[in-house]
């Protein structure tokens, strides 16, 4: 087995593709960081100076009506607490604190009636991640070119890399997983070696799976180092705030995110394996498995192909948006985006029974054939 694999290792390293593609990772991650503001200082103090205007402006036109005296207070209080944060910010000093009692201010007025603005499920949010913040005694983290590195790997995964695009790009790198099947001398060396076909398959999928994970780590090498160097590397505490439906919250830390990307990631690698080795028995040039394979992933983005009948919901290929799924799909400022419905946990049973299928009847047929 450990010659097979050793095999596979080789006949990946050798391929042009693969190099082209850790080319275009590379480029991916990167390129994420020049768009970025270089701070997040102007977007802070260019959002609650807006706070700030808007609440005096709601003051002075109460001005001359002697029975809005308390909502006035209410607007005052609120442009005093959003004229505290600007000051923070203009003087570099932690605003957190400070934005905490503005939003919990807004909060409260918002429930008595005396505000109308901002969603409560926003307010919330904001809250949330600001409370976090102020007792960790950490920064609010906001895409800018000052984020640590941890912060800006959430961030590319998070908000700038589709997962369809890391799946196309590990169907790239297995497009010759099983070229013995297209090369005379391919097929004899393997041929040559006395291993059961359970075994072929399990050393591909090892050298496949491990390969591109080594390649997406090094990917991000060139840009976290940069970042390490320049902000440092952060933690893996700091807490991602979200919503699926407008009304619930989901809390959860950068490393719980990570966790479940890769797990999920994982899984639907192992069903693209086993889903080209059952296709494999029926078309043998490899670029055509390849089209085949991406053929369905382009065609289940559009959703009204798969969203019909009670099975559609048991489709893995309705989910591929897993870094959204996890997160919740809809972050603060950009709030009830639809993402089906589906949790991280039912999306994990989803992965995980047409994984174990698509082994079954993989590893079935494979034994019908003469090579692998």
């Amino acid at each position: 087995m450990k010659t097979q694999i050793v095999f596979e290792y080789k006949r990946i390293i050798r391929s042009k593709i693969m190099w082209i593609v850790l080319c275009g990772l590379v480029i991916l991650t990167t390129m994420p960081y020049f768009s970025l503001p270089g701070s997040d200082k102007g977007a802070l103090l260019s959002e609650y100076r807006i706070e700030q205007a808007t609440a005096q402006q709601g003051y002075d036109s109460l001005k001359n009506i002697p029975k809005a005296k308390n909502t006035m207070n209410v607007m005052k209080r609120i442009s005093n607490n959003a004229e505290n944060v600007v000051s923070a910010l203009q003087q570099n000093k932690q605003y957190e604190k400070k934005a905490l009692n503005y939003w919990g201010f807004v909060q409260t007025a918002t429930k008595s009636g005396q505000l109308q603005g901002d969603e409560p499920i926003t307010i919330q949010m904001k809250i949330d991640r600001l409370s976090w913040s102020v007792k960790h005694k950490e920064r609010v983290t906001i895409p800018n070119k000052q984020m640590p590195a941890v912060a800006y790997l959430v961030y590319v995964l998070w908000e700038n890399i589709p997962t369809i695009v890391w799946l196309m790009a590990f169907i790239l790198i297995i497009i010759n997983l099983y070229i013995p099947e297209n090369g005379e001398i391919g097929r004899k060396l393997i041929n040559q070696i006395p291993l059961a076909k359970w075994k072929k398959i399990l050393s591909k999928s090892i050298t496949s799976i491990t390969v591109y994970m080594t390649m997406v780590v090094t990917s991000f090498i060139p840009i976290l180092t940069f970042l390490m160097i320049k902000n440092g590397s952060g933690n893996l505490n700091q807490r991602l705030v979200s919503t699926v439906n407008g009304q619930n919250i989901i809390n959860q830390s950068s490393m719980d995110y990570l966790g479940h990307l890769m797990l999920l990631t994982l899984l639907l690698m192992i069903m693209l394996l086993f889903f080209q080795l059952i296709i494999v028995h029926f078309v043998k040039q490899s670029l055509t498995q390849v089209g085949i394979i991406i053929g369905v992933l382009v065609a289940s983005q559009n959703t009204s192909i798969f969203s019909k009948g009670i099975i559609s919901s048991w489709l893995p290929m309705n989910y591929l948006d897993l870094n959204r799924i996890i997160i919740g799909k809809s972050e603060i400022s950009h709030l009830f985006v639809n993402n089906g419905g589906v949790s991280t946990e039912k999306l994990t049973t989803i992965l995980v029974t047409w994984t174990v299928l698509l082994i079954i009847v993989g590893t079935i047929m494979s034994y019908k054939r003469k090579t692998l």
